[in-house]
């Protein structure tokens, strides 16, 4: 009866604040947010879909990061996900992740340097994720990254080790070794004489060596990714090296392919990486057996794009979970961070001006801190809004221009969200 009697009390308060129709107006901090609460939000919102992917619209920014931790931890222990995936190098984030399963039986600091541009809020999810780890030893949360950002050469260091130990065609492995570009590699020096090639003539010379390349790698992620599932089914350890070389497969595929079209079209280039975010979530929850998992990312990779946006004046851009989606059909729930005044890692949005700004509305109504659903009643005002995205000073809007309910199922605003203390990092193109 104490839990119903919050979720009325919630909801009463909510609809009382009434600033916008549709709006849920938080009272406490992202912290003090109750189960209750987020039940009565939530609960039947992500109760049978397979990932819930939290989206933030500037990389390090303290009210989003706490947001974040307070929605994983009612995810992880309120509806059972297990399987945390985020926007970080596939192989980069083993550290990382190792780190996450040794908390059963050791505490240590998190290596949070091998996150994309870390600060002091990031600290208390991962305190967080230890000690539920370590009280649930039989039940751990695990963690992987699925970005693009490694070294290339790493990659064909795994592939060369795994290859023919997980039985895989020397002639296909050796066929990568002949076509397939920074193979030789050892060193940013050694990459960038290949980028020198690439900024002058715009794609990987010879192009129908490049093409056999690409061949034979998805030739290569098919075959680990099938073997892998076959060794799971009867519980061969092998599985798990199955799936690291379909990882890499799929990770050199993005890297070099954003590269190859990183200097003639744009579109092109970010999506090869967005393909191999969206492949790479698809592999890792296989490797984990985990029919569910928790995605975050900016939001630009977790959007539905479901029509076209033109994020960062790029053009249509679609996402990791547009390319998920297509591969696997499985259901994706998407909460989308924003703020009327942001700031983060990545420097401080400019404030929004325009007329049909998401973020302005929310503002000039008297929310600080609020839920509402892609369906809320205010929307209806405008077909397209925009949300706080880029630092556009002058005349021009700053953001992306979306008909909201085609690319996010909900929001989460706050009037302020701005940089607490950065931490020390790894360089984030070139680690």
């Amino acid at each position: 009866m104490k839990s119903f009697a919050l979720v009325v009390t919630f909801i009463l308060s909510a609809s009382a604040f009434g600033a916008l129709p549709g709006v849920a107006e938080f009272s406490t901090s992202p912290e003090q947010i109750t189960d209750a609460e987020l039940s009565a939000l939530l609960d039947t919102r992500v109760a049978s879909v397979d990932v819930v992917a939290l989206g933030e619209s500037v990389h390090g920014s303290s009210e989003f990061l706490k947001i974040q931790a307070r929605l994983i931890r009612y995810l992880v222990e309120k509806h059972g996900l297990r399987l945390i995936v985020w926007e970080n190098p596939t192989l980069r984030s083993l550290e990382l992740g190792r780190w996450v399963s040794s908390c059963p039986t050791v505490k240590t600091p998190p290596p949070v340097d091998v996150l994309y541009m870390p600060t002091i809020s990031d600290l208390a999810l991962w305190r967080w994720l230890c000690d539920y780890n370590y009280s649930h030893p039989g039940d751990p949360i695990a963690f992987r990254g699925m970005d693009i950002w490694d070294r290339p050469w790493e990659h064909y260091s795994k592939i060369r080790a795994l290859g023919i130990p997980a039985g895989i065609d020397p002639l296909l492995l050796k066929s990568i070794e002949t076509f397939c570009p920074a193979y030789r590699s050892s060193s940013w020096p050694d990459i960038n004489i290949i980028f020198d090639q690439l900024a002058r003539d715009g794609k990987f010379l010879p192009e129908a060596d490049y093409e056999k390349c690409r061949v034979n790698l998805t030739a290569l992620l098919n075959t680990s990714r099938q073997s892998g599932m076959e060794k799971q089914k009867k519980k061969d350890r092998g599985s798990d090296e199955a799936f690291e070389l379909a990882i890499s497969a799929s990770t050199l595929l993005g890297w070099l392919g954003f590269y190859n079209h990183n200097w003639s079209d744009d579109i092109l280039s970010w999506n090869e990486r967005d393909l191999a975010q969206g492949r790479n979530l698809m592999l890792v929850m296989e490797k984990h057996n985990a029919t569910r998992s928790i995605l975050s990312a900016h939001t630009s990779h977790v959007s539905h794009n479901r029509s076209q946006a033109d994020w960062w004046g790029f053009g249509d851009i679609k996402s990791g979970i547009y390319f998920f989606t297509a591969m696997t059909r499985k259901k994706i729930f998407n909460i989308a961070f924003t703020a009327y005044d942001a700031s983060g890692t990545q420097g401080h949005w400019s404030l929004p001006a325009a007329g049909n700004s998401l973020d302005k509305k929310l503002h000039d109504s008297g929310h600080a801190f609020s839920f509402f659903a892609s369906n809320a009643e205010f929307l209806s005002q405008h077909s397209k809004w925009w949300i706080q995205n880029q630092n556009y000073p002058g005349p021009y809007e700053s953001g992306v221009e979306l008909i909201l309910g085609d690319h996010f199922d909900a929001f989460i605003f706050f009037d302020r969200s701005h940089l607490d203390q950065a931490l020390p990092t790894r360089p984030m193109w070139q680690p």
